[in-house]
């Protein structure tokens, strides 16, 4: 005999339908008076918008990562030279609020134990380390408060928030998107302006076009794995893939193209018992159809000019690599311990000149490089514990590729997640790729989403086992 059990839907318990109904009349008696007053009306629309991404901090990170790459910076906001990244550090403490907020709700937070949170842990212990040997305490100090901004924004509310494994994919489908739009509006900026190499794309979002190539270089990475597996909607994956690839090709990035060059060999070996003749195929003609509109663009003498000067040492932004990455290596061969202080290589830079009349000398800047600028402010200890940190990344998409089985989706996510930093690790080689709160705080997020997915995937295997009794 078959059994059926009825399953009732819950229903709202009358008090709450009570209290919804008050409050709806107490907010229309607000709000009805002020409406002539659109400042203050707007005013208090905004308390309430503050009020349920704080209390729902799953859309707080959803819309802080989504419009990510369209913040902007506010110059001299405060007076004395304070400027202000809009939304993302006006969202710092709306974050920090949020999860406390979560914390006193629960009673818990639901942590995965991983060795990547010990990493991090040590990293960042070693940088607020280098105000003892900073010359510039302050800068350190400031330094220090933003990276952890960064990880507290990217890092920490990403293990927080996700608790379904689609809740990730929502929000990578949404930053697809939204740099798809970037992308597009990159695109204007290029041509009202005529192309160039050195050239501002996308302002006033992007004031460097390496960071806006590192940008868009993020969900092309995660997209590239895709193209190698039987997934479902391939069509629009190929689509947004050829307009972010043609995003970074007219970027001029080299390190950029490196970055994506270096992923297509690192998935080669990593898949290359399940790579199939599409695959090949789809690279080969989205390589000839980039030659094909490069020249239709009339746009080959500037990508001539990106290979001829590569290897000239006396090409100025050859000379000025070189220079920076020796002032960087002067300043861990005197400081090889801790470095010269976390956030000091730019003001520090002068005193370590390589080439005296250097191109970029008087501009106050990173060094090129996010691993000798590692090595130059937070020394040996420093660079050693960022390395610690990438290993555990990869320990983590090891075994969420390993736990995903068949699910091709999961392996996708997986491989996805390896590529941005793959290609943030190559192209980071060559370029400085931060301070930035777009690219920190992505990183962040991507460092966080693999363990989170990982354990999800872990708990979701271990309910799926039949329970003794």
């Amino acid at each position: 005999m078959r059994v059926v059990e009825t399953v009732k839907s819950p229903s709202l318990p009358t008090p709450l339908i009570f209290g919804a109904a008050i409050v709806s009349v107490l907010a229309a008696s607000v709000l009805m008076p002020v409406a002539s007053y659109p400042i203050v009306l707007v005013g208090i629309l905004g308390v309430v918008a503050v009020g349920c991404l704080v209390f729902q901090p799953y859309w707080l990170w959803i819309l802080l990562l989504t419009f990510l790459p369209f913040s902007v910076e506010i110059s001299d906001v405060l007076g004395h030279g304070t400027n202000l990244v809009f939304p993302t550090e006006a969202c710092v403490p709306l974050v920090a609020l949020a999860i406390l907020v979560r914390f006193l709700v629960r009673g818990k937070i639901q942590w995965a134990r991983s060795w990547l949170h010990t990493a991090i842990l040590i990293y960042f212990t070693i940088q607020f380390l280098t105000l003892v040997v900073s010359p510039l305490p302050v800068v350190t100090l400031k330094a220090f408060i933003r990276t952890t901004s960064y990880l507290l924004c990217g890092y920490l509310l990403t293990n927080i928030v996700v608790e379904r494994q689609e809740q990730a994919k929502t929000l990578l489908k949404f930053l697809v998107l939204s740099t798809s739009i970037l992308v597009v509006y990159g695109f204007y900026t290029q041509f009202i302006e005529g192309v160039s190499i050195y050239q501002d794309i996308a302002h006033p979002f992007f004031l460097n076009h390496c960071i806006y190539a590192a940008w868009v270089c993020f969900p092309l990475a995660f997209l590239l794995p895709s193209l190698s597996q039987p997934i479902e909607g391939k069509g629009k994956i190929v689509l947004f893939f050829a307009l972010l690839g043609l995003g970074v090709l007219l970027s001029f990035v080299r390190g950029a193209w490196l970055g994506i060059l270096g992923l297509v060999a690192y998935l080669w070996y990593r898949q290359r018992s399940a790579l199939n003749l599409k695959f090949i195929l789809v690279l080969v003609l989205g390589g000839i159809l980039g030659i094909i509109l490069i020249f239709a663009l009339d746009l080959s003498h500037l990508f001539v000019d990106r290979f001829v000067n590569l290897f000239d040492r006396r090409y100025v932004t050859n000379e000025s690599r070189i220079d920076r990455w020796m002032a960087a290596l002067s300043m861990w061969a005197t400081h090889p311990i801790l470095g010269v202080g976390l956030g000091c290589y730019p003001d520090l830079y002068p005193q370590y000149l390589f080439y005296v009349d250097t191109f970029e000398g008087a501009i106050r800047m990173g060094a090129h490089s996010i691993f000798f600028e590692i090595m130059a402010e937070t020394g040996t200890l420093g660079i050693l514990a960022y390395g610690f940190i990438i290993f555990n990344f990869f320990r983590e998409t090891r075994r969420l590729l390993a736990l995903a089985g068949d699910d091709i989706q999961q392996r996708c996510i997986a491989l996805g997640l390896e590529g941005i930093v793959v290609v943030y690790l190559i192209h980071g080689v060559v370029n400085n790729l931060g301070p930035s709160d777009k690219i920190d705080i992505a990183l962040w997020a991507t460092l966080g989403l693999a363990v989170r997915l990982r354990y999800l995937r872990e708990k979701e295997l271990a309910n799926s086992l039949p329970h003794s009794t």
